[in-house]
């Protein structure tokens, strides 16, 4: 008779980050509102995705960006899109 064993697994994720250039508060012209921005790395670790997805992102305009010294996210517009994304999904 063969058993069958069942293993559940709990994680819990943990990041720091500490360079402020990463992720600040700004203007998001299409927001029309203060916001937060973030690096697309730090974009992508915060959905759970990677930098070229952001950058795909960006290239569709799913999301609101700006060029400074670099590519910035507005955060309010990927949150949404990944809640759309979620709604899609089910």
């Amino acid at each position: 008779m063969k058993q069958k064993t069942v293993i559940e697994l709990e994680l819990n994720e943990t990041i720091a980050y500490s360079r402020s250039s990463e992720r600040f508060e700004t203007y998001c012209p299409e927001c029309e509102t203060q916001v937060e921005m973030a690096s697309p790395h730090i974009a992508a670790v915060l959905i759970h995705s990677t930098e070229r997805e952001i950058y795909r992102l960006v290239e569709t305009n799913d999301v609101h960006f700006m060029e400074t010294l670099g590519v910035v996210i507005c955060l309010k517009s990927l949150r949404r899109y990944q809640e759309l994304v979620e709604i899609e999904e089910k």
